[in-house]
């Protein structure tokens, strides 16, 4: 059973402001980002640690996102959420339920929220 979680959305915004509002959901949702990542070039990498947006689950994830303009007004956002060892190490097995589906369906939502409105 796979326990990350690959999904891309398209939206009709500037691909800085969905960046810079992805950032800080990040951290609405008790991310901590990483040190890998830049808003000014769409890279985004956080950490969660056991818990998101209050929600308590069983294993830490990493949240992965890449933001990346298109011909036009819109962006295509591309992330990928996965379950970590203590040292940030991709888990294989010993996944307590499916925390990374947890992550991704917060963040898309708040994102959403905060972009006003679905992709597309």
């Amino acid at each position: 059973m796979p326990y990350d979680v690959k999904e891309s959305k398209v939206y009709s915004r500037p691909a800085a402001e969905v960046a810079a509002a992805a950032a800080e959901v990040m951290k609405e949702i008790d991310g901590k980002l990483a040190r890998g990542s830049d808003p000014a070039t769409g890279r985004l990498e956080a950490n969660f640690n056991k818990s998101v947006a209050g929600k308590a689950f069983g294993n830490r994830v990493q949240l992965v996102v890449q933001v990346t303009g298109q011909a036009g007004p819109g962006c295509t956002l591309a992330l990928e959420a996965f379950p970590v060892d203590p040292l940030g190490k991709k888990l294989l097995f010993g996944v307590l339920g499916d925390p990374a589906r947890l992550v991704v369906n917060a963040f898309t939502s708040r994102l959403e929220v905060r972009l006003g409105g679905a992709p597309g």
